[in-house]
């Protein structure tokens, strides 16, 4: 029971990231006299002054990346939805009133799960190009006469409903499915901020993420709405920010070396009893974080410029030299290795709660890390924890040019 439960709430929580994604990529690409809403009048709803678009959207976690799930005739959630919009346009409207919310609606089911192969949507898509309406009026009636209506509802009761509404030849005039997996909502903002805002990838990947992020901060219940004047009022200098970033972590693999445990920054760290270089499991963590650093120093290092080298790496020396100086004080060879050990540890943990700075990008924590086990590396490492560290790991003195 427990594992069915698990799964269930996974499969909500997937179907409520796809909602926000779908959301956020309709907010990316509205037009200047749209207004994009967000559980309002649907899931997700593009409004005009003069027509409105009603996306209700069903995820199924069945569909992975090497299988489609595919939406069966008799689905519950496609008759149910169909259900659904009629209960919708009929709320305290006379006929002719529906004809006309009819006439400036359009209801778009969209989903990870196909429609290529359902009957219904072909027999749709067959009658909205030749006007042939007898052949899906009659299979309506078929899908209708397989049940009896029952309390509470279900796919018989659905098809009813579908079947007996006066105004469904108009209403399925303007019902079309659409197909998006996942990855294909990902892709399309990805797509959409590289190559029409011109973001860098990574960037765009960022800004991706956190507006999801505050997104899902704001809906808690409640209904979201923009116009691109308001997006922009909230978001605008969020996009500013992040797409000048020069340093961004990209967590990509990385290879650790086959003998860890001979690196310089590793032998630093287990010398002083560092509890973070313990196990072998330990050790690669650290050294993906370094190596992960220096492969997004290096792409940084290519948009910038040498200034902002000669920054960093002059913000980077000052961090360390304040916590080396502060805690190496009365430091010497006279001391007990105990004592030795203790003061290098207090060196690495302050530079542990640091944040460099390239340009004007924060690095956050992993990037820090790796930051500071990279210049403390290497066969002429140029920081170290201990007072002695330049004799015992042959260091040189840090001259930044």
């Amino acid at each position: 029971m427990g594992n069915t439960n698990d799964r269930n709430a996974g499969g909500v929580v997937a179907g409520f990231v796809y909602q926000i994604y779908y959301f956020l990529y309709r907010l990316l690409t509205m037009g200047v006299d749209e207004t994009v809403s967000l559980e309002k009048f649907e899931d997700v709803g593009v409004e005009t002054e003069n027509d409105r678009t009603y996306y209700q959207l069903k995820h199924t976690s069945a569909t992975t990346d090497t299988h489609v799930e595919r939406m069966k005739n008799r689905d519950a959630v496609l008759w149910k939805t169909l259900s659904m919009w009629i209960e919708k346009i009929k709320e305290g409207r006379n006929e002719d009133e529906q004809r006309r919310w009819i006439g400036e609606s359009e209801f778009v089911l969209l989903s990870n799960k196909s429609t290529e192969e359902n009957t219904f949507f072909l027999k749709v898509y067959a009658y909205q190009k030749d006007g042939k309406w007898d052949y899906l009026k009659k299979y309506i009636e078929e899908q209708a006469a397989k049940g009896e209506r029952s309390t509470p509802k279900n796919i018989y009761d659905y098809t009813k409903d579908v079947n007996d509404y006066p105004l469904l030849k108009e209403f399925l005039n303007k019902v079309r499915p659409e197909f998006k997996s996942d990855d294909d909502i990902l892709e399309d903002i990805q797509y959409w901020l590289v190559n029409q805002q011109h973001f860098k990838a990574p960037n765009a990947k960022v800004l991706r993420a956190t507006l999801y992020g505050r997104l899902c901060e704001m809906l808690r219940g409640k209904e979201i709405e923009f116009n691109m004047e308001s997006f922009h009022d909230m978001f605008g200098e969020l996009f500013t920010k992040i797409k000048e970033r020069k340093f961004v972590p990209k967590n990509r693999k990385v290879r650790v070396p086959d003998k860890p445990r001979k690196q310089t920054f590793i032998r630093q760290l287990v010398e002083i009893d560092d509890v973070m270089a313990i196990t072998k499991d330990d050790i690669e963590e650290l050294t993906l974080q370094k190596l992960q650093f220096e492969n997004d120093y290096n792409d940084a290092l290519a948009v910038g410029d040498d200034d902002d080298r000669i920054n960093f790496e002059r913000d980077v020396k000052a961090r360390w030299k304040k916590h080396h100086r502060t805690n190496n004080n009365g430091i010497s060879a006279s001391k007990s290795e105990d004592e030795i050990k203790l003061a290098a540890r207090a060196v690495l943990d302050g530079v542990r709660n640091e944040n460099p700075i390239f340009d004007q990008d924060i690095l956050n924590e992993t990037s820090s890390n790796g930051c500071f086990y990279h210049f403390s590396d290497g066969d002429k490492p140029k920081i170290g924890w201990r007072f002695d560290w330049k004799e015992k790991y042959n260091g040189e003195e840090w001259t930044i040019e």
